[in-house]
């Protein structure tokens, strides 16, 4: 059976205060579009099961609660945690399994090492059925061996992720990263596959019943997805109003302009956020995304994004230097400047092998 789903790849985006799933078939706000310059060719099956995963936001409920945000911590950064790190690596020689094989796993999908850290979660399930942290990362894990799965295991992989996702729910029905997954897993797949955007919207429902932001900000996910531009818009004016010190919001409506080439919008809008928080590094990182994928202010962008991938600490959902280098490559490449946009591509692999689309960026180039 073949999965016809979009390529959706990259930006880690979803805090619940400052980033949370946009869409538009992007994985975040400041994620890429499909069919951006950055966007690789459609391949039958490989991915809203991944777009999904990718930047699913900081875990709320508890593998024991701390255990699960030290794992999040720890994965959108690992080279500059070393500390958490060991802390982690302690944990895996603990005589807990459930807890010892979670941490085993945090340490696997921080490597890049996806079929180790789907067996360490599948451990830890195993160990501790009733937790509801352990079936949402195991869910992440098989997301993105959908990614690597030929085309007879890709349809398994998909199966296995929804159902450990809407386990989670079961398990704890309070956990909004596990609904919000599930949200983006019914909202990207097909029917053959489950998807269903009666269920997405469902999801949102229930996440807005116990977070109206996040509520708000999946149900303009909705919106953009199923082409409700002016419902999305009216969505995120309406965050940025009463959550002015967010990000999430104005970001994606950033995003949104850019999905109409409506760039004279996008860039008014990133100033507004500039405006509302001066201090916010990820302004930075926006403005240097609308730049590459415009063409249009590129000494501004280059600029942003050169200040961010030199001060920007990600948290745990913000977009990753590594998108940084990326978005800097294809800024540059803007310019005409190869050499030093396959620079960029090639310390994003090295920072984050997994970027595919920087190494489908990187082949092109040559």
């Amino acid at each position: 059976m073949v999965l016809a789903m979009p390529i959706v790849a990259t930006d880690v985006e979803g805090l619940p205060s400052r980033f949370v799933p946009s869409s538009g078939g992007e994985p975040g706000p400041c994620g890429r579009r499909e069919g951006s310059q950055l966007t690789p060719s459609p391949s039958p099956m490989r991915s809203s099961v991944v777009g999904f995963v990718l930047f699913f936001p900081f875990a709320a409920a508890a593998q024991t609660g701390a255990d699960a945000q030290l794992c999040e911590r720890f994965v959108a950064t690992p080279s500059r945690l070393p500390a958490v790190r060991a802390q982690l690596q302690t944990a895996a020689r603990g005589a807990d399994v459930g807890a010892a094989q979670f941490a085993q796993g945090c340490l696997a999908v921080a490597d890049a090492r996806w079929d180790d850290a789907a067996k360490a979660f599948e451990r830890s399930v195993k160990a501790n059925e009733r937790s509801a942290d352990a079936h949402y990362w195991l869910g992440r894990a098989y997301a993105v061996q959908v990614l690597r799965a030929n085309v007879l295991r890709q349809a398994s992989l998909a199966g296995k992720t929804r159902g450990v996702l809407e386990r989670a729910v079961q398990l704890d029905p309070d956990h909004l990263d596990a609904r919000a997954a599930l949200m983006q897993y019914y909202l990207r797949a097909p029917g053959v596959a489950g998807g269903s955007v009666a269920k997405a919207r469902q999801q949102a429902e229930e996440v807005r019943r116990r977070n109206a932001y996040r509520g708000g900000i999946l149900a303009a996910t909705i919106a953009r997805r199923e082409k409700q531009w002016a419902a999305a818009v009216a969505e995120y004016e309406r965050l940025i109003k009463q959550h002015p010190d967010s990000a999430a919001p104005y970001s994606s409506l950033a995003s949104t302009y850019g999905d109409h080439q409506r760039w004279t919008e996008a860039f008014a809008t990133v100033d507004r956020f500039r405006a509302a928080m001066p201090n916010e590094i990820l302004v930075d990182y926006a403005l240097g995304r609308a730049a590459a994928e415009s063409g249009q202010q590129l000494d501004r962008g280059e600029a942003g994004l050169r200040k961010y991938i030199a001060s920007a600490t990600p948290a745990p959902g913000e977009p990753t230097i590594a998108t940084a280098h990326l978005r800097l490559g294809a800024l540059l490449e803007r310019r005409g400047n190869k050499p030093q946009a396959r620079v960029q591509y090639e310390t994003a692999l090295r920072l984050e092998p997994t970027l595919e689309a920087a190494r489908t960026a990187l082949d092109k180039l040559k």
